[in-house]
């Protein structure tokens, strides 16, 4: 007797998961508050570059995986990517509408407009290896790899 398609997931994901402990977010109500020297303040920042600074603190407090580092784009390279998503839509619509019109019959499908397509879609694969070459994260001056890695 064969187990559908969701049980079998249902069972591989809980071997995966069965020596995980998953604690479950409880809602923090206190505040703790602490004092630290001018040096210890940037060195925290240092570390946590990107991870606010309390998950960060609540990681190696109390043996939690580090939290990912968050993307941090210099305000240029956001206005670029802005202006590049703008293109892309635009790219986006001229297709749509050709496809369209090539659908409806009142555009043939010729050889120039298949050029005019492929064009289009170079473009728009060159827009997004530029968009993804903008959102790389690079690592802030002097960050240690403490928020990447807990094996330290």
């Amino acid at each position: 007797m064969s187990t559908d398609p969701r049980s079998q997931l249902s069972n591989q994901l809980a071997n995966v998961l069965k020596n995980r402990s998953v604690i479950p977010d409880e809602k923090r109500e206190i505040t703790i508050t602490f004092r630290v020297s001018a040096a210890e303040k940037q060195r925290l920042e240092q570390r946590c570059s990107g991870v606010v600074a309390s998950d960060y603190i609540r990681a190696r407090l109390f043996d939690h995986p580090l939290p990912q580092s968050k993307l941090v784009s210099p305000e240029v390279n956001r206005q670029v990517i802005y202006e590049l998503k703008k293109i892309g839509n635009n790219l986006n619509q001229q297709t749509r509408a050709i496809n369209e019109a090539v659908k409806i019959g009142s555009q043939p499908l010729n050889s120039s407009v298949k050029y005019y397509l492929e064009t289009i879609e170079e473009l728009a694969a060159l827009l997004e290896q530029t968009r993804a070459s903008l959102t790389q994260a690079i690592p802030a001056e002097g960050q240690r790899d403490d928020c990447k890695d807990q094996s330290e």
